[in-house]
């Protein structure tokens, strides 16, 4: 028996859009275009199967036509970044299962950034994954005028739902960028690809705010209508700063490799990280430790999943997001969390970027600041605007100079590799 297509709401949609208008590019940006009349023909022309594939992706057009083609065959697709070693590779080919060679829908396998201990498999059915899009799109109000562009690497779910699946399932244009851009071609693609919907992590919000800024004349010309910042908490400066400088709101997101895509904030003053999608439940259990669950397409509900991080509901129903389960610094025997102090930092304005953890030291774990600054910055100077916002205990007790922060290509701090090589240099010093 031929598996059924896992996509097919997917299928249905790309056919609609393609009656209407078969020459509307569906994809467009790094290694071509297609139409949306060309994607329905390769969409019901894909070879039919039930097994595993594995397929490595840098976000190009022919790597979302190519995932596309194996999912409406029936395949189990794993999917893994293309700069992935061979290592790595096997070691997540050994761990992804798929749905088998039963009559079910195949599944989607997706990495997780390993946050909570080592990296893992997450696999998601079809009808979960475009469930959750189609909720991004309404949330969004997505339609064929459109032109939606996600800087997230394309197996992350901030670009694979809320902006390749939820973009296809209304019609839109879907741009496709690969690897980390610098600003000038980040611009470049912003003004010349017309986008209307752009999402993003802050950090780059706040380096292009610096930008417009300086260029006024480019917010006039643009097309953007909507701004989705997602990946990390959104500061509250920067959530202030961006309508400034714009006249655009910086819409908050929230969402884990396990559930997608959960929140959507309006840009307001104080709201966290938004409501909840249509379709999604949360709730925080009482050690604050944030829960979600999804209704199925029968209106029941799935069971609790934990997300690993902590928060609040308030009373409108806006989820406040307070620190991350197992995130926290043990400084002197008591609780710190990196953010609440990678914020505070931010407040002085000539800190640019920053990234606070924790490292062994000899009596105990002690707090580290990594920071890019705007010029030469004394340690005093950052050390007292700290201690205006912070307790005491919450200082770092050293401050670490860097040219810029690692970032992968989900734009999340490389904080591992900053503690590891700090370490490698303390341990050669000490030699």
């Amino acid at each position: 028996m031929r598996r059924p297509p896992g996509p097919q709401a997917l299928i249905d949609a790309v056919r609609s859009a393609a009656h209407r208008s078969p020459d509307r590019p569906a994809l467009r940006g790094a290694g071509g275009e297609i139409g949306y009349g060309d994607l329905a023909d390769r969409l019901a022309s894909a070879e039919p199967g039930s097994d595993r594939r594995v397929l490595p992706v840098s976000g190009t057009v022919d790597d979302v036509v190519a995932l596309l083609r194996l999912a409406c065959g029936g395949h189990d697709v794993l999917l893994l970044d293309a700069a992935a070693t061979a290592w790595e590779a096997e070691r997540a080919r050994g761990l992804f299962q798929g749905a088998g060679a039963g009559d079910g829908p195949p599944v989607l396998g997706l990495c997780t950034s390993g946050t909570t201990g080592l990296p893992k498999i997450v696999e998601v059915g079809w009808p979960e994954l475009l469930a959750n899009a189609r909720a991004c799109a309404r949330a969004l109000r997505f339609g064929e005028r459109d032109v939606v562009w996600s800087t997230a690497a394309m197996p992350h779910r901030m670009s694979l739902d809320r902006a390749l699946l939820a973009g296809l399932l209304s019609g839109a244009t879907v741009v496709m960028r690969s690897g980390l851009l610098g600003p000038a071609e980040f611009h470049r693609t912003l003004l010349e690809g017309r986008v209307t919907v752009l999402l993003t992590i802050p950090f780059l919000y706040r380096g292009y705010a610096e930008r417009l800024a300086r260029e006024p004349d480019v917010v006039r010309s643009w097309a953007l209508r909507a701004c989705v910042a997602g990946g990390e908490v959104l500061p509250d400066d920067l959530r202030a700063r961006w309508p400034e400088v714009t006249g655009l709101p910086l819409l908050p997101a929230y969402g884990t490799t396990e559930d997608g895509s959960l929140t959507l904030g309006r840009g307001d003053p104080g709201e966290g990280v938004g409501t909840p999608l249509e379709g999604v439940e949360l709730t925080a259990d009482a050690s604050g430790e944030v829960m979600a669950r999804h209704a199925r397409a029968d209106g029941t509900p799935t069971p609790w999943r934990r997300t690993g991080d902590l928060g609040r509901l308030d009373d409108r129903g806006r989820l406040h997001l307070t620190g991350r389960r197992g995130g926290l610094m043990n400084i002197g025997g008591r609780r710190v969390d990196p953010h609440e102090v990678e914020q505070a930092l931010r407040m002085n304005g000539r800190v640019v970027d920053c990234v606070v953890a924790g490292t062994p030291g000899a009596n105990g774990e002690e707090m580290v600041a990594f920071v890019v600054t705007d010029g030469d910055v004394p340690n005093a100077e950052m050390r007292r605007s700290l201690a205006a916002l912070l307790s005491p205990h919450k200082l770092p007790s050293r401050f670490v100079r860097l040219p810029e922060i690692p970032r992968g290509l989900t734009g999340k701090a490389r904080r591992g590799m900053l503690v590891a090589d700090l370490m490698r240099r303390a341990e050669a010093e000490g030699r």
